[in-house]
């Protein structure tokens, strides 16, 4: 059993080192994905070697083909407007580090488990989200622990104190809710697939933990959270039908809500250190209550970084520039809309060119496993939505997914898939 725990807790360490990289003080310029990545080519070389092939899956030529495009075009606006900016001109490279360091992830959960299957990613996603997010509240709160924290992972821990914003190991800031959001989303799915009643109540609190404390830490997270409810809310009466089971879902859905709202209310009125938690993660909430104005601090800054291009070349091609040339530490044009930040880059074709390469992945994705479509729909709504806000792209959710062959992963034991490469043709 205690061999069995350890298995399963490293592991979730892993995969939070995946899906959330960080850096060792001591070993700076190298992170997590960086080492999880290099493992995975040397495993992908092992099992070609083994076979005696080497040929990948013609879905992952494609992608990356349109990976390359991206990267080239971006390549071409760097080149054209004579600036040094390579951060997405590499995109081809950084796609395929997530891709390896997932196939790690995939290789060791499948050690593990004798299988790989969305639900156990979707699971551990859960879990490493809820961890990091408890993570956050215990660093700020536990001068020692935070003290042993910032000793030995590499962090811009000046910029997250003096902002006086919640983090975790590697988990901090937007990209961290856009992660948040992945997990939710991935919990909507375990929750309207589950049938295991212990199981059900563990991937609630886990939901529950995600989106109250993800938000602290960024109210990104709230945009995961309404997509997930909206997905089990779909595929529970999207045929029109109610019996017992669904209205008692539903019923028991709507008393949860309202359960958790009220822990949050009481721990707002009652204990200071939430009182500032909840304040500042669900800033709208509150504005919208005590005010009756839905605004919080972001959307008001957002608002003034609504700033447009003022040439046709600019709007076609970019400027060349994601970061401020003047000033590293800031967005170029001080905009940080993703949008805005990718056409300042690489114009409206670069955009659409980036846009069209997590269509295609998302189509892929559908044909992999049509009785998942809506699911992979709301994801690339989710990374459209976002975009708004940042510019990360949610590609290492997408690379585990694209790994797993839905056709391949029932009941599959370790000693039937030893042998089988996630990326060779089937």
């Amino acid at each position: 059993m205690m061999s069995n725990l350890f298995k399963f807790i490293f592991t979730g360490i892993i995969f939070s080192a995946y899906y959330f990289p960080f850096e060792f003080t001591s070993f700076p310029g190298i992170n997590t994905k960086m080492v999880l990545a290099v493992i995975g080519l040397f495993l992908l070389a092992g099992q070609w070697l083994k076979q005696g092939e080497a040929e990948v899956n013609k879905r992952f030529l494609v992608v990356s083909m349109w990976a390359f495009i991206f990267s080239l075009f971006s390549l071409f606006s760097v080149t054209y407007n004579e600036t040094t900016d390579y951060t997405y001109a590499s995109y081809l490279v950084k796609m395929w580090v997530w891709l390896s360091g997932a196939y790690s992830v995939l290789c060791l959960i499948r050690k593990v488990h004798g299988e790989i299957s969305m639900r156990l990613v979707f699971h551990y996603m859960a879990w490493v989200c809820a961890i990091q997010s408890l993570l956050s509240v215990i660093i700020d709160n536990v001068p020692t622990f935070q003290e042993l924290v910032d000793s030995y992972i590499l962090q811009d821990i000046e910029f997250l104190h003096r902002t006086h914003r919640l983090y975790g190991i590697g988990a901090y800031f937007d990209t961290a809710g856009v992660r948040f959001s992945c997990a939710l989303l991935g919990l909507g799915y375990l929750l309207v697939h589950e049938v295991s009643k212990k199981n059900k109540i563990c991937y609630w609190s886990l939901f529950c933990i995600i989106g109250v404390l993800g938000n602290v830490m960024s109210r990104t997270t709230t945009v995961g959270l309404i997509l997930s409810i909206f997905y089990m809310v779909f595929k529970n009466f999207a045929d029109g039908q109610f019996s017992i089971v669904r209205i008692k879902f539903l019923i028991k859905t709507i008393l949860l809500i309202s359960v958790v709202a009220g822990c949050i209310l009481y721990c707002y009125y009652r204990f200071p250190v939430f009182n500032n938690y909840l304040q500042y993660g669900f800033e709208g909430f509150v504005n919208w209550i005590e005010k009756g104005d839905w605004s919080t601090s972001s959307t008001d800054r957002l608002q003034l970084m609504f700033v447009l291009p003022d040439n046709l070349k600019t709007w076609l091609i970019g400027d060349g520039w994601f970061v401020n040339p003047d000033n590293p530490e800031s967005f170029y044009k001080y905009t940080d809309v993703g949008y805005l930040r990718f056409i300042f880059y690489c114009g409206c074709i670069g955009l659409g060119l980036f846009a069209f390469f997590f269509i295609y992945c998302t189509a892929v994705l559908i044909k992999q496993s049509k009785e998942d479509k809506f699911l992979y729909l709301l994801f690339l709504l989710l990374a459209a939505i976002v975009w708004v806000k940042i510019s990360t792209d949610i590609f290492l959710v997408y690379a585990l997914l694209l790994l797993i062959d839905s056709r391949q992963e029932i009941k599959k034991t370790y000693h039937d898939t030893q042998n089988h490469s996630l990326l060779l043709v089937e």
